[in-house]
């Protein structure tokens, strides 16, 4: 009795398992349907690491034109009714933004998102938001790659890999850098023969292929599971409230000065017209331990430009036309700290010139607006008249025709060179 007592108890587990193993194993792929509004969610919310990483749901949504990708970090979470999602809610321009980008997203990361659903974004639009904060000494770290970047991202770009490719070359030699990541040995062993230019052994092409089957697989099931068990976060209909307290008219003059006052209404307690909130849970005890501490710091030399440029031939593999974003710093705050204007303009003129040189013309840097008033809600994220300059040249950007002509040059913008620094640009060259 004891015996069928127990069969009884472990009959619903080994159904539920002997089920998963049927979906995993079989040859048929079981795909979840998300609705438009489940997908203006995801799009809505970046916070959403399942939205950034899944396949199943980046594949559906820019399986529709309609959705514009805006990709960045940290600054995207920042939604206030000038936010480009909320602007672009109360004018209906024709598409609509999915953000992707959350703290610790950068370029590699980015890298593996797009390459992962490059035939739904094939020829399409982008807006790439490049953070001057990205290019620390040491660039992104492999907790940060663990966390957003997956394995079928991985098997997916190792399947397409050419050897003889330089890029290619470079990637795997810098993906075998990072400590315990891929934590995989075929991976491992895949990665070494690119690095040496070779081909992957057969064995490990056809692991390989076997892997990335069954993530696809796995990754549609959960994906699907976490669809039927949880509830998002209501972003959109959150968004649709934020965006009603803009004015029904649409001129960005006035919607500037709205801002402006926003900025000065929300920013009263403090000298550096930071967020009223903010500034009194994070940094009013600690702000006089932060007088000079930046004076050091230095984003001109960094193998984040590296995985700047493996994204670039990315972009130019898949013709995407894109337009690049550098946003500013707060100048009162970053003045207090130290941090060198100086230097923020060089590292304007790098990226500037590694992208102009290779034929990405579309760059609105408004590193400028250092000194202007709430373009930034704390340190470094946008907000209020920020997001107003950006809603603008996003405009401005999806009435244009498509028009790309890119010429890379790995060699030089590959080379330890050009990520130490010891190549330098005229300020000048390009404006």
């Amino acid at each position: 009795m004891k015996k069928d007592k127990v069969l009884q108890e472990l009959a619903p587990l080994v159904a539920a398992l002997t089920l998963l193993g049927i979906l995993i194993f079989s040859p048929l792929t079981v795909f979840p349907k998300f609705s438009k509004h489940e997908l203006d969610e995801f799009a809505t919310d970046p916070k959403n690491r399942t939205g950034f990483v899944s396949y199943a749901i980046k594949s559906q949504a820019f399986s529709n034109p309609h959705y514009l990708p805006i990709l960045g970090s940290s600054e995207l979470e920042h939604i206030d009714p000038f936010h480009p999602s909320s602007f672009f809610m109360k004018n209906n321009k024709g598409f609509t933004p999915f953000l992707a980008g959350q703290p610790g997203t950068q370029s590699l990361t980015h890298f593996f998102y797009m390459n992962s659903v490059e035939k739904q974004l094939h020829n399409r639009k982008i807006v790439f938001i490049i953070s001057p904060q990205w290019f620390t000494r040491k660039g992104i770290g492999t907790p940060e790659l663990s966390q957003f970047v997956s394995k079928g991202e991985i098997y997916a770009w190792l399947q397409s890999a050419s050897p003889k490719d330089v890029a290619t070359q470079k990637l795997a030699q810098r993906l075998l850098n990072f400590k315990d990541f891929p934590e995989d040995i075929v991976v491992t062993q895949a990665l070494k023969a690119l690095a040496n230019g070779k081909k992957i052994d057969s064995i490990d092409q056809i692991s390989i292929q076997l892997a990335n089957q069954f993530w696809t697989k796995q990754d549609f099931l959960f994906t699907g599971l976490s669809k039927l068990g949880g509830k998002q976060e209501n972003s959109y209909e959150k968004l649709e409230q934020i965006s009603k307290q803009l004015p029904n008219t649409k001129d960005f003059e006035q919607l500037d000065q709205a801002a402006y006052e926003r900025g000065a209404a929300t920013s009263a307690n403090n000298q550096f017209q930071i967020v009223d909130h903010v500034w009194s849970r994070n940094l009013q005890k600690v702000f006089k331990e932060r007088k000079d501490v930046m004076k050091e710091v230095s984003y001109l030399r960094s193998p984040e430009y590296l995985d700047f440029q493996q994204l670039l031939n990315q972009f130019a593999k898949n013709n995407n036309d894109v337009q690049f974003v550098i946003p500013p710093v707060n100048g009162a705050w970053y003045q207090y700290t130290g941090l060198s204007y100086e230097m923020l303009q060089e590292f304007s003129a790098k990226i500037k010139y590694q992208l102009n040189s290779q034929g990405f013309h579309h760059i609105y840097d408004m590193t400028d607006k250092f000194n202007e008033k709430y373009y930034i809600g704390d340190t470094i994220h946008l907000n209020n008249r920020g997001w107003v300059a950006l809603d603008k040249k996003i405009e401005e950007f999806m009435s244009h025709p498509t028009k790309t002509a890119y010429k890379l040059d790995n060699a030089q913008f590959l080379s330890t060179e050009w990520a130490n620094g010891d190549k330098e640009v005229s300020l000048n060259s390009n404006k």
